[in-house]
């Protein structure tokens, strides 16, 4: 087999990432957006030793759950992956991707409950980081084509209600529409990242409750005739605040290092669970509000059920999860190694009004073993919610040698997490494993697990 052979191959299983597994002459075959059953032609687009990929041409035998995508541009765009299929089926994958990956990594036979969703399917995002490029001369708000620096301009889809991109908020889109046609008028320039020219690179927005917080990226010092953007922004009659971000580097980092608020409060405040938060374009918050409210307060419940629980909250970042949990603790440390994070952490909790919550600038591989240590007993409990690299092995050993009587992983990626557990494993039981649609339509998951120790 060699890149660009045409073949024809059925659909044995699903991959850890959603896509079909097929074999040939002794090989895994990935093939990107075929499922389980059908029967596929594709063209291979790169063979190594012991599997390769290809893409699908055409469908020769269909699966019943296949479906026609809501987005005109699913097939080429890269923002979303499981359009194609009836939504129950994508649940489906992804409980049994949880599975398939925690039982190889930790050799056991686990226990993984359906997939809690939400009411919604479309329209739940409420963030994008949207790419502004040149369309034959005119400026156009898009996604890039998976896996590659190909733009892909965004298409109507205004029968459904849904706005350009039916994931993310639909009253993003006004503002995106605004700020495109903005550009257009003043016949600013877009980004060309291979020359490293050109002015406005990203529009980054987010919905905090009904307002919302918009940046715009620039390769440049300054937006050309910016008070006709806030004026047109303001036309729409809803809250918002306006950031300048200053990218001069030839990276994929999109924000730069350098922000500036030109229109409205430096700070939106937000609130999750009756907690009041600030938020500015760095901040890191779930991107679907109906999810996170669910996985918070299946946490909260979980500490309620442990009397005068004592609580390390690992990777703490700004606080919300410490403040949701002080209500229903006795003690709440947030560890976070991040300095600026930690001071927005100390702010959270003085307008909160959580006096039991204690916040150490700190490494948790070296912080979390004391916390634990001054805890003393049974009523210890660390919540931990790494990055999607899961959590650093010195971290993993600190727990381990700490030893809390239940440990909360919150988790972004199924393969780390099932690592991570097989570590844990040996001195904690799994007493449960939950997956929640944090990312309807794509084969993201996130999942709760609860381990008790033996």
């Amino acid at each position: 087999m060699k890149k660009d052979d045409i073949i024809e191959v059925s659909i044995e299983s699903i991959g850890m990432a959603g896509e079909g597994v097929a074999r040939l002459d002794n090989l895994v075959i990935f093939i990107d957006g075929a499922l389980l059953g059908e029967k596929i032609k594709a063209q291979v687009i790169e063979v190594k030793k012991s599997f390769a990929r290809a893409k699908v041409i055409k469908v020769l035998e269909a699966s019943s759950h296949r479906i026609k995508p809501l987005c005109p541009i699913f097939f080429r765009c890269g923002g979303c992956d499981m359009q194609h299929v009836d939504y129950e089926y994508s649940l489906q994958v992804k409980k049994t991707n949880i599975k398939n990956c925690i039982d190889r990594a930790c050799r056991i036979d686990s226990n993984v409950d359906d997939v809690v969703h939400g009411d919604k399917k479309f329209g739940y995002r409420n963030k994008e980081q949207i790419p502004i490029r040149k369309v034959n001369g005119k400026a156009m708000a898009g996604f890039y084509k998976q896996n590659s620096h190909i733009f892909v301009p965004f298409e109507k889809s205004v029968s459904k209600g849904l706005g350009d991109c039916p994931l993310h908020d639909s009253t993003m889109q006004l503002f995106v529409d605004k700020v495109v046609e903005f550009i257009n008028k003043e016949k600013i320039s877009t980004y060309d990242e291979k020359s490293n020219t050109g002015l406005i690179r990203h529009l980054v927005i987010r919905r905090i409750n009904e307002a919302f917080s918009i940046c715009l990226v620039i390769n440049g010092h300054k937006i050309p005739n910016d008070t006709k953007l806030i004026d047109s922004l303001k036309a729409l009659n809803i809250p918002f605040n306006l950031y300048v971000s200053k990218n001069l580097k030839m990276t994929n980092v999109i924000l730069g290092d350098d922000l500036v608020c030109i229109y409205g409060d430096n700070l939106i405040e937000g609130s999750a669970l009756g907690v009041k938060f600030n938020v500015n374009p760095y901040s890191f918050l779930q991107i679907n509000d109906e999810i996170r409210d669910l996985i918070y307060s299946r946490v909260c419940d979980e500490v309620e059920k442990i009397p005068n629980a004592n609580v390390a909250d690992v990777y703490s970042g700004i606080g919300i999860m410490s403040n949701i949990v002080a209500k229903h603790a006795n003690k709440v440390v947030g560890i976070e190694i991040v300095k600026e994070a930690v001071e927005d952490a100390n702010r959270l909790a003085k307008v909160n009004g959580n006096s039991n919550i204690t916040n150490i600038c700190g490494d948790a591989a070296i912080e979390l073993p004391k916390v634990i240590d001054e805890f003393k007993g049974n009523n210890s409990v660390v919540i931990i919610d790494p990055p999607r690299k899961g959590c650093d092995q010195k971290v993993l050993d600190a727990m381990l040698q700490a030893e809390p009587g239940k440990i909360i992983y919150i988790s972004c990626n199924p393969a780390t997490l099932a690592r991570d557990l097989a570590s844990l494993i040996t001195k904690y039981s799994i007493e449960s494993i939950t997956p929640y649609d944090m990312f309807p339509q794509t084969k993201h998951v996130e999942t709760v697990c609860l381990l008790t120790r033996k």
